[in-house]
């Protein structure tokens, strides 16, 4: 053969042999005919002829010795293949095409996409369906095709079969591969097509090979062979029980590789599995039984059975051995084949078991495994501890455990006997645990088992005759375990979850210890080989004291057990002499500490140095936490091992110099110590600062880095608005504060001074540490600080102050110490010197590219059609008209917004930038554009787009002044457009109604829905108020501009004070409402151009504006928001200020115009009261600050004064002179603006309050004629309707006629609050109004009716036995009977199925009474036993929930209560409720009732929930004086929501059923303050303490914030109402803090016995006051005080409604009540003095109250008399 020839034939060869590669790979891209086609031609090339020639051709190239440059590339190529294991040969193209072969017949029974997940024969085999293809004719012609060419490359394989014995071992690889690529072929043509390939012969090929040790020592071979083995078994189940007696027997052979045994146990399994589970059990015992077949005594040189190995084992055994015999057996050949074939068999074992994924094999596999430990002989051993944990890793929670007590057992007696073999086995299969089960839910079982492993080593080493060797002992099986923990702990990627388990956390702490107990440390020298692992737990181990139980840090040391173990003298002395090596400063405090102390600190030492060897050193300062180790000798221990972690963190950082990472680390780490210096506990920001001002000196560019840089800022924005806000929400606190661009978190204390104090020392520390990295690296930090600035987000109140940003702009002001040329510069006066220009100058121009690129991809789209057509100009002034497309833009935008409102800021951001540019270079009128800019901003109208477009308008007209008039106008334009649509503060829905025309809830008071209602009110004022704030300051900057400038704004106040006259007087609208009279009177002052008759309207309308205000009732703020209240404070002192300056305007008459300085006298008087209250709400304890924004100080107004200002309020409006009167304190005055009233009735018709005036408490003699107004008059709010029905008002008709119009008026919502004063309004009923109201409304409310119904019947006799009966029965028992004659069928069916269930439940208390003295189980028992026999009907609820259905009953919960003669019970019900509460709940009984009829049982829907309600019935007990004293409290409860006011009160519902019947909501989470006596808590703050943590902790904060908020809504209520009996059983604490008042037997004017002991004005006690700070000059007390006061204020304002519910309960004939109780009542609000002497009089009372000597006499009464302990 020629040269030529033979290259030719060599590059023929190896082209073609990567074309059947790749053909292999893509052969999907073939259609079945093309695959047949390439077939056929591949078998003609592939010839036997070209087969010699290609091996003739490489030998010759690999033997030639010519030296050319084509044979020397040749000979080099056939190398690299041969290097590769794959020599260039005849061999390799069979190979290919046998890879071909298997390609097309793998598409016959699989699709590509399964074919490119996994391997052809994986996907057989685990295919949960046999593959049936319908087989066309081409395919079927494949098929056979390829069948045929696998069984004549098979007849080769076998024909070369002596051949290869004989050849190398590359030639013999790949023939393997080929039979294996020819066996996988065949396979898949006998699974397409059964006719095309005989499965006998691939069987008869399968075993074959099989029984070859050479063929089956080639992995690929052999795992082909055992998996078609498998498959054939599935698709041929009769070869199955075949195949599954040799792979047993191939296995026990020893000769398979660890990977090869896999397979075949995989297959086994398989194959098994197919047959039966039975067939499974047999095979397992039958490999089992090899283990100990060969001969009946263990091998020498075995160990004996690890002890309890026996015990674990039956444990973990679920299937029992079958009888018959092991079918295997093992021909011993030598102790190495042996060990081979055991460990084979072992490996096989837990294969097939953890193929099958049954917890019951798997442990039956881990018992047969078990029982052959220590029987065979070491090796053996070795293979099933390693395979074992294998096993167990798919096992269950029962056989790791067992496993894992056998593992230390092992461990146990290795350690013993020195068996490091053994050991290192134990710890292999330990480490295998570790990465098996890191995302298992196995992973906490084995994680607390290494722990507790750990802590438990060392038990019984305590006492003085310890064995050193029993110690060493215990260190070693300690140090076996640390590996596997730290790799456990460490491989979590998401870390050890210990927030779900802590007593994985205590387990880690414990684990600390008893390292420092054995002496187990990097220095040690058992120790030393173990430094890593030490580090890993290090770094992912808590701290060793709780954050949360920080307050008990020496308790529980002292109490810990491993702490103390191993406590002697000798010991002791030895861990003393260790903690002094390591701190030597504190010798003398180590000497005197315990022994748990020194172990503590010592294992701190460790655990925090070692973690901050790794780079973290901030969990140190949780060890400050405790305030008790102030000054301690734990304390300066601690600082000093604090030091020393610093010193360590220090080194390691400074090691790590060349460390990518270290700079970010080293920042991160200072981040947290930032944080720390922020912390509320005074100590922990020392030792933070400390190590803050450490990292800074000596690695100064740790604070270069984004990460710390900006957590500084943050951390000092955070802090000022933590002192913010107690001035925005006075009485609340806030916490948690959060900083996503800062990455920081922190915690503050409740303590406003302390925050304080904390903002300016670390604003002190903040400022001295920029400064000195400034003066090092000015240009970096300084670049760092302008992108600081870049990013901002106005999302807050005052979201545009930021002290961040301010600190920011001051440092980048700052020149740095290198600057010489700047510094040297002398300073000339006061006048500064600073780079602020240069710093602003950089910013600017950063914001130009970075502003380039931050449009968003929406934005941009528009935007780039937005843009101003035509030729450019001279000065580059564009002149243009808008396209088409352009104004398009700007419609869409402005069309949603005022559409769906989906436009988002940033999208109006981006674009209305660019209509702002454009109209900054515009040389025309682009009146188009100009409206956009303003119209898109007002038809979004929220805070944030109304700052935008002011912005925006102002940019347009400074850069281009042309544009003022055309932007001025506009939004003067959109401006009035607000006013005409009543937008924002001028919009309708910014109503604040009385409380008494509301809706009153029985609930706890809610503080979120209080503050949805500020934010809703402020979210209308804001846009406007920032709008009149453009005005203003335009207005001020262009007083000597363009006199049409000026028209503009005088046209727009004079339409927007118009608009005033139709206000609502929210209390936040008195800011926007002042703003306008102050920008009116800013206009009437330095308007030019006004002639003297424009002059006097407009004051004139600025007037008639102000006091629009007052001509609603008095109001005091809504919400806490002490800056809002300054602002209004400051603001009304301005407007009497610029009121003064333009007094002289109007002060005389104008032709028929009048004076107006009467109309002026008259608001400053107004002003002047609004001024005065306002202090004293802002200020109700402090006396000197009553007039710190007035501008005068007049002091109380003149009666004389009053009543001149009154004629002027008469003829300005009606509604002005009636606020007068209740303003002012005097009867005069009053008295005055009746007779005008008299006179004038028909002005007074719009107002309810005018009317109280006129008729008071009874009917005046001289009101006749104007009675037929009261046909006319706007309703009066409900209660007070009601009164009208008394004899007091005789009756009259039109009286009548008004209180029933005004009655119907209100919504049932409104008057179903009153059903105990409507019922009592029938015993004056002469006419029958009330009867017919009561009768109308049932009929269309289910729910009234039925309580009208229970009242009545209990208020029908005036005795608990119904033996007496009340004058009012028989108008009660025909109204009753009229009512249920007009239900309607449904309604009457609800009536029976309601009262049926309700008589059923209180049946239950008559049926305990024969039970009275019997024990509280058998009294349990009978409830339980009546409860279920209660059916519980649709559509039935408990009285006192009449907003919920109850759908069932805890038949369990009965519980009979304390009583002498009397058997009340509690039972608990499940409740749905209506997510709107009463609204829409006879909505919801109607849909029910009428699904009762149609099939159905519920509504459908999300709109309610449920709840379990516990709920008390009582027999005996008449409940109409709590039922009184709870609605008391819930009115109160509603006057507290209308003001805003952050305190609690939880009205429970009470509904009397009967007489002497009643059902009472029992108060969730909650305990009675006797009850925590009888727990032997000392007190209430000790319960608080033990309950909430220390008093520093933010939960005791939190709750005992809670408990002032309560106590001082419950102490101002208990003064009002006369609370008595207020001892401490019917005192309440909930589990948030609150404390809550029940059993309101005694009140008004009745005490307990007759007897006044509790002359106090309420309960204050000293525990009380010590929960609040322990003294009167607390933060928390003051806080206590200002809201008896605010609650005191408040309520005076509504006394007289008050008493209204009270009169009308007077003729029930309740014992509380007597002839002078609304007297009382009403001299108790003492009316009579001024707000702020009412203030002074209420801070008086609870001096009273705390120093009363009664309060604590009556509690010790009851303790002597009742056994209650307080």
């Amino acid at each position: 053969m020629g040269a030529d020839h033979a290259l030719e034939i060599a590059t023929l060869s190896t082209s073609l042999l990567g074309f059947l590669e790749a053909v292999s790979i893509y052969c999907h891209f073939y259609t079945i005919p093309r695959r047949v086609r390439l077939l056929g031609q591949l078998r003609q090339i592939l010839n036997e002829g070209f087969m010699v020639s290609v091996e003739g051709t490489f030998s010759s190239l690999r033997a030639t010795d010519e030296t050319t440059q084509v044979l020397f590339a040749w000979r080099a190529s056939t190398r690299r293949y041969a290097a590769s294991g794959r020599p260039l040969g005849a061999m390799l193209l069979h190979e290919g095409f046998m890879k071909v072969a298997l390609s097309c017949s793998a598409l016959q029974v699989l699709d590509e996409k399964q074919l490119q997940m996994k391997d052809v024969l994986d996907t057989l085999m685990f295919q949960e369906e046999r593959i049936q293809r319908k087989q066309s004719h081409d395919s079927t012609y494949l098929t056979e095709l390829v069948a045929g060419i696998v069984s004549q490359e098979m007849t080769l394989i076998e024909d070369g079969a002596d051949y290869l014995q004989l050849g190398s071992v590359w030639q013999q690889r790949i023939a393997f591969s080929t039979k294996a690529y020819t066996l996988s072929s065949y396979l898949n043509c006998i699974i397409a097509d059964g006719e095309a390939a005989e499965p006998d012969v691939l069987v008869s090929w399968l075993e074959d090979t099989l029984a070859d040790p050479v063929q089956m020592a080639d992995g690929v071979l052999a795992a082909v062979v055992l998996k078609s083995m498998a498959i054939t078994s599935q698709y041929f189940p009769s070869s199955a029980s075949h195949f599954s007696r040799l792979l047993p027997r191939f296995i026990v052979q020893g000769i398979a590789n660890s990977e090869t045994v896999d397979v075949a146990a995989r297959s086994l399994a398989f194959i098994l599995q197919l047959l039966s589970q039975d067939a499974v059990i047999t095979g397992l015992y039958s490999l089992g039984n090899v283990l100990s077949t060969s001969n009946s005594d263990r091998t020498a040189g075995a160990a004996g059975p690890p002890n309890g190995s026996l015990s674990v084992l039956r444990s973990t055994g679920r299937y029992q051995q079958p009888t018959t015999g092991s079918s295997i057996s093992l021909d011993l050949i030598g102790d190495e084949e042996t060990t081979a074939a055991y460990g084979n068999v072992v490996r096989a074992i837990v294969g097939v078991a953890n193929s099958c994924q049954d917890e019951k094999i798997t442990a039956l596999a881990l018992s047969i495994l078990l029982q052959k430990l220590g029987r065979i002989n070491g090796t053996v051993d070795i293979h099933i501890v390693r395979e074992a944990a294998r096993l167990i890793a798919s096992g269950a929670s029962v056989e790791l455990k067992s496993l894992l007590k056998l593992y230390v057992r092992i461990g146990h007696d290795s350690a013993v006997q020195r068996n490091v073999t053994l050991l290192a086995a134990v710890k292999k299969a330990r480490m295998y645990l570790v990465s098996a089960l890191q995302d298992s839910p196995l992973f906490p079982v084995y994680l607390t088992h290494l722990l507790e492993s750990v802590v438990s080593k060392g038990d019984v080493h305590e006492s003085d005759n310890t064995h050193q060797a029993d110690i060493e002992l215990a260190a070693v099986e300690i140090t076996e375990l640390l590996e596997p923990l730290a790799a456990l702990i460490g491989g979590r990627r998401d870390g050890v979850n210990t927030e779900i388990d802590q007593d994985v956390v205590r387990l880690q702490r414990e684990v600390w210890f008893n390292l420092v107990v054995h002496n187990i440390t990097p220095e040690s020298k058992l120790g030393r080989g173990h430094a890593r692992s030490l580090r890993a737990l290090a770094m992912h181990s808590r701290p060793l004291i709780a954050e949360d139980r920080a307050d008990q840090f020496e308790s529980e040391i002292e109490l810990n057990t491993v702490l103390r173990r191993g406590m002697n003298a000798p010991h002791t002395a030895e861990q003393k002499a260790r903690l002094i090596s390591i701190l030597p400063k504190c010798e003398s405090d180590v000497k005197g500490l315990s022994y748990p102390k020194v172990i503590f600190l010592h294992a701190a030492y460790l655990v925090e140095t070692l973690r901050a060897d790794v780079g973290d050193c901030t969990h140190v300062l949780t060890y400050f936490l405790d305030p008790s180790l102030n000054g301690s000798a734990m304390e300066n221990c601690m600082a000093a091992i604090a030091d020393e972690v610093f010193k360590i963190f220090h080194a390691r950082m400074l090691r790590s110099h060349h460390d990518d990472a270290a700079a970010p680390v080293i920042a991160r780490q200072l981040a947290q110590m930032l944080r720390g210096c922020c912390h509320s506990i005074p100590r922990v920001q020392q030792i933070a600062a400390s190590c803050a001002d450490r990292i800074i000196s000596s690695m100064p560019s740790s604070l270069c880095q984004k990460s710390s840089l900006f957590a500084l800022l943050e951390l000092l924005s955070i802090l000022w608005m933590s002192c913010l806000d107690s001035e925005i929400d006075e009485y609340d606190w806030k916490s948690r504060y959060v900083s996503d661009r800062g990455e920081i978190e922190v915690e503050l204390s409740d303590d406003f001074e302390l925050r304080k104090t904390t903002l300016n020392a670390f604003y002190r520390r903040a400022k001295s540490w920029v400064t000195s990295v400034i003066n090092i690296a000015p240009l970096d930090v300084k670049g760092l600080l302008q992108t600081y600035l870049a990013e901002y987000a106005d999302d807050g109140a005052y979201g545009h102050v930021s002290l961040g940003r301010s600190f920011a702009m001051e440092m980048g002001s700052i020149i740095p110490a290198t600057d010489q040329k700047l510094g040297a510069i002398d300073r000339h006066g006061d006048c500064p010197l600073n780079t602020v220009s240069d710093f602003v100058a950089q910013y600017t121009t950063r914001q130009e590219y970075r502003c380039a690129d931050s449009v968003s991809k929406n934005g941009r789209e528009r935007n780039e059609s937005l843009q101003l057509n035509g030729p450019s100009v001279a000065g580059s002034v564009v002149q243009a008209e808008i396209a088409q497309s352009d104004r398009a833009v700007l419609d869409d935008l402005e069309n949603r917004s005022i559409g769906s409102g989906s436009v988002s800021i940033g999208d109006m951001r981006d674009t209305l930038r660019r209509v702002a540019a454009l109209l900054c270079k515009a040389g025309t009128d682009q009146s188009a554009l100009v409206h956009h800019l303003v119209a898109v901003s007002f038809t979004t109208f929220t805070k944030q787009s109304i700052k935008l477009g002011i912005s925006l308008w102002l940019g347009v007209i400074n850069e281009n002044p042309q544009m003022e008039s055309r932007v001025l106008t506009e939004v003067a334009e959109q401006w009035e457009g607000t006013v005409r649509n009543r937008v924002g503060a001028f919009s309708s829905k910014l109503q604040h109604v009385d409380p008494f025309y509301l809706k009153e809830d029985f609930a706890p008071s809610d503080k979120a829905s209080l503050m949805k209602r500020q934010q809703a009110a402020h979210n209308l004022l804001a846009p406007h108020l920032r709008i009149l704030q453009f005005f203003a300051s335009h207005f001020n900057a262009t007083r000597l501009g363009s006199p049409h400038t000026q028209k503009i704004f005088q046209r727009m106040i004079r339409m927007s004070l118009d608009a005033l006259k139709e206000c609502t007087g929210h209390p936040l609208a008195r800011e926007i409402h002042f703003q306008l009279v102050l920008f009116g009177l800013h206009i009437l002052r330095y308007s030019n151009g006004l002639d003297e008759v424009s002059q006097w309207r407009l004051k004139d309308t600025v007037l008639s504006a102000a006091l629009r205000w007052f001509s609603h009732q008095a109001r005091w703020s809504f919400g806490g928001n002490r800056l809002q209240i300054k602002a209004e404070s400051r603001l009304i002192a301005d407007v009497e200020s610029a009121l003064r300056a333009v007094a002289g305007i109007g002060i005389k008459g104008i032709g028929s115009l009048l004076p107006l300085s009467r109309k002026q006298e008259l608001l400053l008087l107004l002003l002047e009261n609004e001024q005065m209250r306002l202090v004293v709400w802002l200020y109700p304890l402090d006396h000197e600050k009553r007039h710190i924004f007035s501008t005068s100080h007049p002091g109380k107004a003149a009666e004389a004064q009053l009543l001149a200002a009154l004629s002027t309020a008469w003829v300005e409006d009606s509604r002005l002179a009636v606020q007068l009167a209740t303003r002012f304190q005097s009867l005069r005055l009053t008295n005055d603006v009746r007779r005008l009233l008299l006179m004038y009735p028909e002005r007074g018709l719009a107002d309810a309050d005018a009317l109280q005036i006129i008729l008071g408490p009874s009917l005046p003699g001289d009101v006749q004629s104007q009675l037929k107004y009261l046909l006319y008059w706007t309703p009066v709010n409900p209660i007070t309707a009601a009164t009208y029905f008394l004899p007091d008002y005789g009756n009259h008709p039109f009286i009548l006629q008004y209180a029933m119009r005004a009655l119907e008026s209100h919504s049932v919502d409104v008057t179903f609050f009153y059903v105990p004063q409507i019922v009592q309004a029938l015993r004056y009923d002469a006419l029958g109004y009330v009867q017919r109201y009561i009768i109308e409304t049932a009929k269309f409310s289910q729910l009234f009716a039925h309580q009208i119904i229970w009242n009545m019947k209990a208020n029908a006799y005036k005795d608990d036995e119904s033996g007496i009966e009340d004058s009012l029965k028989p108008t009660l028992d025909a109204v009753m009977n009229n009512m249920v004659a007009t239900f309607s069928g449904a309604d009457k069916a609800f009536y029976e199925r309601e009262f049926s269930f309700f008589n059923e439940i209180t049946d239950i208390s008559g049926k305990l009474r024969p039970f009275i003295k019997k024990s509280k189980p058998e009294k349990k028992q009978k409830i339980e036993e009546e409860l279920r026999k209660i059916k519980v009907e649709v559509g039935v609820y408990l009285p006192s929930n009449p907003e919920g259905v109850v759908i069932g009953i805890d038949r369990k919960s009965g519980k009979p209560l304390q009583s002498h003669a009397k058997a009340p019970y509690m039972a608990t019900f499940r409740i749905k409720k209506n997510k709107g509460g009463m609204e829409g709940t006879d909505d919801m009984l109607e849909e029910i009732s009428q699904g009762t009829a149609a099939g159905r049982s519920e509504p459908a829907g999300d709109s309610t929930y449920e709840v379990w309600q516990s709920a008390i019935f009582k027999v005996g007990d008449d409940c109409r004086q709590d039922v009184l004293a709870l609605q008391m409290i819930a009115a109160f409860r509603g006057i507290f929501n209308s003001v805003g006011l952050d305190v609690y009160v939880y009205p429970y519902r009470v509904t009397a059923t009967a007489p002497g019947c009643g059902v009472i909501d029992v108060l969730p989470n909650s305990i009675s303050r006797d009850m925590l006596g009888r727990e032997a808590v000392n007190g209430l703050y000790d319960y608080f303490v033990s309950k909430y943590g220390a008093e520093n902790s933010i939960r005791f904060q939190e709750a005992r914030s809670n408990f002032v908020k309560s106590m001082a809504a419950y102490s101002v209520i208990s003064y009002l109402l006369q609370f008595k009996d207020r001892h401490n059983g019917n005192i309440m604490v909930d589990d948030a803090g609150h404390i809550l008042h029940i059993d309101f037997g005694f009140c008004f004017d009745i005490a307990p016995g007759g007897v006044r002991f509790e002359r106090a004005p309420f309960k204050l006690t000293s525990e009380m006051v010590a929960v609040m700070g322990g003294s009167t000059s607390s933060q928390s007390y003051r806080w206590f005080e200002e809201l008896c006061i605010k609650v005191f204020l408040a309520s005076r304002q509504h006394a007289e409604k008050l008493c209204h519910i009270v009169v009308l309960m007077l003729g029930s004939g309740l014992p509380c009540f007597k002839p002078e109780t609304i007297t009382h009542l009403r001299e108790r609000f003492v009316l009579e003095k001024s707000d702020r002497e009412a203030a002074g009089f209420m801070r008086d009372l609870i001096k009273k109250s705390y120093g009363s000597y009664s309060t604590k006499g009556y509690d010790q009464f009851q303790l002597l008399t009742n056994g209650i302990p307080y």
